[in-house]
């Protein structure tokens, strides 16, 4: 009889074998495995027709003075804002026109510094107001006539015809979960100016100046049956400012519900991608190892475990070469793309998705595209574009057998019109497109909302950038989830060799800065998803073609969601306590705030428990 040992010794060369054989053959034709399935299916069905008007109903009137070209962009801030949160509203040129009948509506946004050119209407303002009406104003006010009239309804005891140039703010209340009562200096380049004033009793602060002062920089008061809010600030400037206005409305509503997307997206950009050779001093001293060696047994392995301990779902954006060639042939040029395969299968068997971000890190761009000084190439022709792309697929099928690409991402966020229409038509299987959702200084980048575009692709824009990030993407990443539920952030791997962008930080020290953010993260909001980029965009397009109807009583509130497919997302603030749901699962964030999963069409709140 022959002993179990035996057989094992028999069989052990033969596994060997069969092992060998499959990595040869893996090696030789691509990796062969399914990707994970998609937690949230793309919508292929075309977006419902929708006008503003049945959005909600117009009960926002925001005053603006059009000739005043400073204040301009404050007031396209704030009306972009009012978008975002659904909310309609009216437009009134104070320079030149008379204030429509404020009866028929509910909230006035003043965004302009000078109250002078509604003077005349105060007492019709003050009556509104004492009857239940939401009056704000959205900038640090200038001290006229008018405004000397108005503080005391404002609940300014005196103010200093003194302006106070403040460099630091901070938050007092709940309003900024993710943020806190953290000190903002805005990487230590804040310079704004607010009016020194002292409050009565009925105020509640909200935000301040950092340091001795501590000057009241956004706080409400209740006047009547209404409220008046005050924005001592500034800062409502461009996107990044669009938290501001949603703490405004915060501090001067009773009640606020909006879509969001509940979405958690980290891009890696190029990777996989052809990796530098040799060593890198401070890496082989840290670690021992040659710079392909730091990757693969400690970069990779680090960022893996955030997959398994938080759910990461990482969507790696496919290099092939890194030549500058624009003109063609395109032929692969790897001699030993083992590592890509590699990466591949991580990447895809840790849940991620593979994306694409070019055949070279050429942007799609055409001759004449303004650069800003970046030493690029220009393609040509489209015709070269479509080639590069389909070298790039069919590339990627090697390393990745029946890879259905969904994503794709410009290299250095530039994509031209005409770079855009060449993706989709060269490859219609892709479905978002990531560019960048802040605009960058002197640089033609492309730049997004978190929307459907009308070619049918799905803008995901990606809002913050590497593993250690200052206190201006920490205020705006605080923001964002804030006002659309969501993260999007993006990271390169070599941004280690880069003493620019590593800062001078060790890989560790990197990487537990990137670990700790999306813990907090986390811990904040247990109820975000973290999602691929597809999937973000299967989540953008239910948010952005949602349309939310409300109807309150003294017992709860109703929502009615149109264009609803499965389930849906909203942000709630309320400083009513809700006691129940039904039609979906509500969670608390922070004090007063919340967010809903709506499970059916119909959602309803109540404040009190039912008899």
């Amino acid at each position: 009889m022959i002993k179990k040992s035996t057989y094992m010794k028999l069989l052990l060369p033969v596994a060997v074998m069969i092992v060998f054989i499959g990595l040869l053959l893996t090696e030789m034709t691509g990796i062969s495995m399914e990707e994970r399935s998609a937690s949230l299916n793309y919508l292929e069905s075309e977006p419902p027709e929708r006008t503003q008007e049945n959005i909600a109903p117009t009960n926002v009137l925001v005053a603006v003075d059009k000739t005043n070209g400073v204040e301009a962009p404050f007031a396209l801030t704030l009306t972009d804002t009012l978008c975002q949160l659904r909310m309609n509203c009216q437009i009134v040129d104070v320079s030149s026109e008379a204030l429509p009948e404020l009866d028929g509506f509910s909230i006035f946004l003043y965004c302009s510094q000078s109250l002078s050119p509604i003077e005349s209407e105060m007492d019709v303002l003050f009556k509104w107001i004492d009857e239940g009406g939401h009056f704000a104003l959205m900038m640090t006010p200038v001290d006229n006539d008018a405004f000397h009239i108005l503080y005391r309804k404002l609940g300014i005891v005196e103010y200093s015809h003194e302006y106070y140039n403040y460099a630091s703010l901070q938050y007092v209340s709940d309003l900024l979960p993710l943020w806190g009562d953290s000190v903002y200096h805005e990487s230590h380049s804040l310079s704004d100016f607010a009016l020194i004033v002292r409050l009565d009793d009925h105020c509640t602060v909200h935000m301040e100046s950092g340091g001795d002062m501590a000057i009241p920089l956004l706080w409400e008061r209740p006047v009547g049956k209404g409220r008046i809010a005050v924005l001592n600030t500034t800062l409502m400037v461009n996107k990044g400012g669009r938290g501001f206005a949603v703490s405004t409305l915060y501090a001067l509503e009773d009640t606020l519900v909006y879509p969001i997307i509940n979405a958690a997206m980290v891009f890696i950009d190029d990777f996989p991608a052809p990796q530098p050779e040799g060593f890198d001093e401070e890496l082989r001293e840290e670690f021992g190892y040659d710079i392909q060696g730091f990757f693969r047994n400690h970069w990779w392995p680090d960022m893996k475990q955030l997959c398994w301990d938080l759910g990461v779902r990482y969507t790696g954006l496919l290099i092939e070469t890194y030549n500058d060639n624009v003109d063609g042939p395109f032929t692969s040029e790897q001699l030993d793309d083992s590592l890509l395969k590699y990466y591949t299968a991580e990447l895809l068997h840790s849940g991620g998705e593979l994306g694409l971000h070019g055949y070279n890190h050429q942007p799609l761009c055409p001759v004449g595209f303004d650069y800003a000084g970046i030493d690029y190439t220009p393609w040509p022709s489209t015709k070269a574009m479509a080639e590069g792309l389909l070298e790039l697929a069919r590339y990627g099928k090697t390393l990745f057998l029946g890879a259905d690409y969904r994503t794709y991402v410009a290299p250095s966020n530039l994509l031209s019109d005409i770079g855009r229409e060449t993706v989709l038509k060269t490859l219609p299987e892709i479905k978002a497109i990531a560019g960048l959702y802040l605009a960058e200084k002197g640089v033609d980048a492309l730049v997004q909302e978190f929307d459907e575009g009308e070619d049918g692709a799905v803008n995901v824009p990606r809002v913050t950038s590497g593993f250690v990030i200052d206190d201006y993407m920490e205020f705006v990443t605080a923001q964002e989830l804030v006002l659309h539920g969501v993260y999007s952030h993006f990271i390169h791997p070599d941004d280690i060799l880069d003493s620019e962008r590593a800062g001078n930080h060790t890989w560790s020290e990197l990487y537990a800065s990137f670990k700790a953010r999306l813990y907090h993260i986390a811990e904040t909001y247990p109820m975000i998803r973290f999602l691929s980029a597809s999937e973000g965009a299967a989540a953008i397009q239910r948010y952005d073609r949602l349309v939310v109807k409300r109807d309150m009583s003294d017992e709860g509130m109703t929502l009615m969601l149109s264009n609803f497919y499965d389930e849906a997302w909203l942000a709630f603030r309320s400083r009513v306590e809700p006691r129940s749901i039904t039609g979906g699962e509500l969670y608390k964030i922070a004090e007063g705030f919340y967010w809903i999963r709506a499970d059916d069409d119909v959602v309803r709140v109540a404040w009190e428990a039912a008899p």
